[in-house]
């Protein structure tokens, strides 16, 4: 009898040390699966981050860059978009051609529709800017991004952050 007694303590502790044995592995497996879970979310961001900028980074006018950082401004407020464009549209006459304002405009709107940061344009056109445009002419683009940000009531703390951000790349 207590050789059936010490065949079943045996058993029970092999039955108890086999669980804590698999229990032990699943909790390897979730860590494991929620260290995968937050490799394939940081990758999904740096993707994410670089699609974002795509559009940024095809841009190689001063004109259109200038544009498009018009129109991420005017995004800000939605409600004053068509007042944007056509105060956009009056001040780049002449620099753009007529017949490809237009086209300009839609590309300039899909791109700002693509921005996260009002500041990312002003980063990533600062060496364009700075490389093509005078003095007088960055000032006048200060100037046109300044009455974009007062359409529709005051600027957005945003839009103020990015005219910061540009004065201080552009003029200074």
């Amino acid at each position: 009898m207590p050789f059936i007694g010490f065949i079943l303590v045996v058993a029970a502790g092999a039955a108890v040390w086999w669980w804590r044995l698999k229990m032990l592995k699943e909790v390897g497996s979730e860590m494991i699966d929620s260290v995968e879970r937050m490799r394939g979310a940081y990758k999904r961001r740096q993707y994410r981050k670089a699609a974002e900028a795509a559009p940024l980074t095809s841009i190689k006018d001063p004109a259109i860059a200038a544009v498009t950082f018009f129109m991420v401004l005017a995004e800000d407020k939605p409600t004053g978009m068509d007042e944007a464009r056509t105060l956009i549209r009056s001040r780049m006459n002449g620099i753009i051609a007529a017949r490809d304002m237009d086209d300009v405009l839609v590309f300039a709107e899909w791109t700002a529709k693509r921005v996260v940061s009002l500041e990312d344009p002003v980063r990533r056109f600062r060496d364009l800017w700075l490389a093509n445009l005078n003095f007088d002419e960055r000032r006048q683009l200060v100037g046109i991004a300044d009455e974009v940000i007062r359409i529709a009531g005051e600027p957005t703390t945003e839009q103020n952050n990015a005219l910061q951000a540009l004065r201080r790349v552009l003029l200074n």
